[in-house]
Formats: structure tokens, sequence, C-alpha cells
């Protein structure tokens, strides 16, 4: 079979080919100019991130025949055979399957023999933290003072796991992750020289679901060209990776925000019948709240979610999808999470309506809803001494005929408050809107003539008085009123006349914070002693 994957025929050839770690690149490359070659280095990082790639080119510029300056030439005897894996100075061992003492003595025994055939003895050790504890304990003092001819490159993603006996006698290099620029690049260059048309939106995809390494990126580039059917497109990204669309994550959203369980519920079982893989799918709505939680953060728009729902949304996701993989059902750790976040009042719920409330209190201005718009309301001042309280002009009540096409009124006679249905009023107030209702029954009906209705309110709630003054609010009331009683009836809501004086204990009224005093006028009562 003479076909190779991608990742093994585009694996860089020199230092020049590389794509990123500059820094490690660097470091080598000034080491093979100056001469300065150490006996041991360790490379560490992610899975695919160029650690044996690195360790192969280092070897054969140290075995290369005719160098072009610090890279190998790639075209001698040498070059061509450590290419294939065949020559006998540069030895690649898997630390997984070779991790005992017996072989590690192995190693020690022909160490010590001069090269075979170039000018330096390699031994790359990958997985080097798979061996055991004696076997380091082995290695450790040929690993200090090896031959003059000899160089190790240890290669591990789990540095932590070497005891530091080991990593003291090592040069340490650290392979960063790549970024989406460098894998896009470099997937761009592979499908030029394939003769092979793709969208930016698709290698886009592929990089971010590369998580870094390039390897991964060439694998899954591999894998959707062969799905693809000529030009390869972002939906054949998402076939490949089981991804859902945006539109479909943009619906799930609306159906959480809403909490409409049956709709999030439907889209659910649209994923599973479409056989996605449902650990990818969880990781999508995981990464997909994730951007819209930085977006809030840093662009400051309005977005469905407070910060705090945003957190426990991605929290209870993320971990369902840890125990998507575990559990018998598959599917049910993704539905109790969507069941949860649609009907139970989360603590970002709370938290988010106790931010908007401090915010409130502290700024001093109110947002209520009038006629399913929000209206903003400056918090009243503090309420002035009784006195003060300016008393209602007095409204005659003459004696007024009107026709009875409503509750309490007399045929031909009087008309007077005990004609007026409160109640009454109330519950059709309630029908129309329930935060006018929630206002105007703090006050009491003082008057009522037919023709005039006076409520009163303790002076304290100069927020109901203001509230229940606008047009609209007041239009609607009067409105209720006008088909109640078949004609029109003004209704005024004014301050109660009292001499009582909302004070603290006597003697201690200088000794009240001034937050207090402000908290006793907002929302009424008196001080109290504890």
């Amino acid at each position: 079979m003479d076909y190779q994957a991608l990742y093994r025929r585009w694996r860089p050839r020199g230092f020049s080919d590389f794509v990123g770690q500059s820094h490690v690149v660097t470091t080598l490359s000034n080491a093979l100019a100056t001469g300065r070659i150490a006996h041991a280095y360790l490379f560490t990082g992610p899975r695919g991130t160029g650690k044996t790639s690195t360790a192969k080119i280092f070897a054969k510029a140290l075995n290369c025949e005719s160098p072009h300056g610090v890279d190998p030439c790639d075209q001698c005897s040498a070059c061509q055979r450590i290419n294939e894996g065949t020559f006998l100075d540069v030895l690649e061992i898997d630390g997984a399957s070779n991790r005992g003492i017996d072989e590690i003595r192995d190693l020690r025994e022909k160490i010590k023999f001069t090269p075979a055939e170039g000018k330096y003895k390699i031994y790359i050790i990958d997985e080097v933290h798979m061996l055991t504890m004696e076997a380091f304990n082995a290695l450790l003092k040929t690993l200090e003072e090896p031959p003059q001819f000899v160089v190790f490159i240890l290669a591990t993603t789990e540095v932590h796991k070497l005891p530091l006996t080991i990593l003291s006698r090592c040069q340490r290099f650290d392979f960063k992750r790549f970024t989406l620029g460098e894998i896009t690049g470099r997937l761009k260059t592979i499908l030029t020289a394939e003769n092979i048309e793709a969208d930016d939106e698709a290698l886009q995809l592929i990089a971010k679901h590369a998580e870094g390494g390039m390897r991964d990126a060439l694998s899954l580039l591999e894998q959707c060209i062969a799905h693809s059917d000529g030009c390869l497109v972002e939906a054949d990204v998402r076939a490949i990776l089981g991804l859902i669309d945006q539109e479909e994550l943009e619906k799930l959203a609306e159906a959480i925000q809403k909490r409409e369980t049956k709709a999030a519920l439907k889209l659910l079982d649209d994923v599973c019948m479409d056989g996605k893989d449902l650990f990818q799918f969880g990781q999508s709505l995981v990464e997909y709240f994730r951007d819209q939680l930085l977006a809030s953060l840093t662009s400051g728009e309005t977005h469905r979610f407070s910060v705090s729902q945003y957190i426990e949304i991605i929290e209870t996701l993320a971990t369902a999808t840890n125990e998507v993989k575990k559990s018998f059902q598959s599917a049910l750790p993704l539905e109790l999470a969507l069941i949860k976040l649609t009907t139970v009042q989360g603590a970002g719920d709370v938290l988010a309506r106790l931010e908007r409330l401090e915010q409130m209190v502290q700024t001093g201005r109110f947002t209520v809803s009038v006629n399913s718009r929000p209206v903003e309301v400056s918090r009243p001042s503090p309420t002035p001494p009784a006195a003060a309280v300016s008393k209602p002009a007095p409204v005659a009540a003459a004696p007024v005929n009107i026709e009875q096409t409503g509750p309490s009124v007399n045929d031909g006679g009087t008309v007077g408050i005990n004609d007026f249905d409160w109640e009454g009023f109330l519950e059709k107030i309630k029908g129309k809107k329930r935060t006018v209702a929630a206002l105007i029954q703090e006050g009491k009906p003082v008057k009522f003539d037919g023709s005039n209705l006076i409520v009163e309110f303790p002076p304290n709630l100069k927020f109901h008085l203001e509230n229940l003054a606008l047009p609209q609010n007041k239009e609607l009331l009067e409105n209720i009123l006008l088909n109640t009683y078949g004609r029109p009836i003004k209704i005024a809501c004014v301050p109660q006349n009292t001499q009582e004086k909302v004070t603290p204990p006597s003697g201690a009224e200088s000794d009240v914070p001034d937050p207090l005093k402000q908290a006793v006028s907002l929302f009424g009562g008196k001080v109290e002693p504890i």
C-alpha cells in the first residue's frame, strides 16, 4: 500500500519547514550553530504539537552529511534512512512498551558502543512518563553522564509524572498548542499542494476542533476530504464532527430563555434521531454559551442571560456532557439538564434579580412595566413633615342623578362612598393589568359622587402616587370606571391628610443613619429600638 496519511507525508523535514514553536526552533538552531549540544533534552507538551518531529529533525541535523546551515539536507543517506526509521544510530523507544528495568539495563549495556554510521547516537524515548520508578532509577546515572557521542531526547505529554531527578538532568522545552492562524495556514498550504479547494469556514472549523494539535487537524482534514465532493465546505466538516448548525443552537438558547421545556427536548430528540454524537453535541452547547458569556463581558451589549445565569447554564451542561459517556442512556444527562434549565428557577435567576434590584437601589431609578412597556421611575425624595403635606382640595358631593348601569349606584338618589364597589373595582383592574392593581390596592377610597372618585394613600407611598398619576395608568382606571358605570368618572389619587410623622424613638432621631431614614421614607414604617 503506497498511500500515506497526510500527517506523515507532510511532517516537517527541517527547521525551516516547521510551523510555530519558534522558541524551540531558535534555541536548537543556535545550539547546532555554536556546537553546544547538550547530552539530554526533554520535549513536553500536548499531543500533535511537534515533539517527535522536532526530535527527528534534530537527529538528522546532528548526523547529516551535508547540512544547509543548521538545517539537514534531507537528501543524504543518513537523512533518508532516519526518515525511514532504518538508521542504526537513531533509536526510537516507546516508553509505554519498554517501561521496565530490564529494557533500561539493556540500553545501558549498548550505549557505550560508538556510533555505527553517524556522528551521534540518538535515543528518542517517547512517552517517557510511562517508565516505572525502577527504570527511572536505572536510567539516572546514564542520563547524567552518557558517552560524548550519545544524546537523549525524552518526549512526554505528562511531564508532572517525571521524577525531579530526571527533570534536573535535561534541558526542558515546552511545546505550545498551535494557534488557529498557524493551523489554518498550514492546512491551506497542504490543500494548495494537493490541488484541493476548501472554504475558509471549513478550515476554521477544523482548526478549532483540533484543539491546538497539528496532527489532529491533518487527520480531521483527511477525513473531511474523503467525505467531500470536490470542494471541502463547512457542511462536510459539521457532518464528520456531528455538529449542529448555529441556527439550532440559537433555537435551543431561546427555548432555555423562554423556559420552553417541550421545544428544548424536541431539539435534543432531533439530534439523537440524526445519529449525531451526543458528547460532541454537549461540547458544542458548552462552547456556544461560553462564547456568549465572553461576548457579554467584553462587548457590553445586552444578551439573553445575565453573567450568573450564563455561568449556571455552562456548569449544568458541562456536568451533563461529562456524564454522557458514563450513562447507560446517553441522552438522559442532557435531558435532565435541559429540564432543569427550563423548569427549575436556578440560583442564576435569583442572583440576576438581586443584581438588578441592587443596581436600581444604588442608582435610585426603578423600572416598572406600563402597558407592556418598561418605564423608568426615579426614587422619591424623603417624606416631608405631615404639616407640609398639602391637603387635597375638597370635592363637593352634590346630589347627582345617574342611570344605574353598574353596581352600587342608587336610582335617583345621592351617591356616596358606600355605594362604590371597591373590591369589584380591584378585580377588574387585575384582569386588565396586575401591576396597576398592586399599586392602587394600597390606597383607600374616601369619596365617590358618581362623577369623581378620590383614593387616599399614606404619605410615604409616593412611588405609588407617581405611577398611578402617569397618563396611561390613569386612562386605564377611568376606562374601567366608564365601562362599569356607563358614564365618565374622574379618579384622583392623593396623599392622606394625617398628622402622623415617621420618627425614630424619642431622643434618638439624630442617631438614625441617613440610609435608614431614606428606607423609612421609601418603604414606610417607623424605627423601633432593639
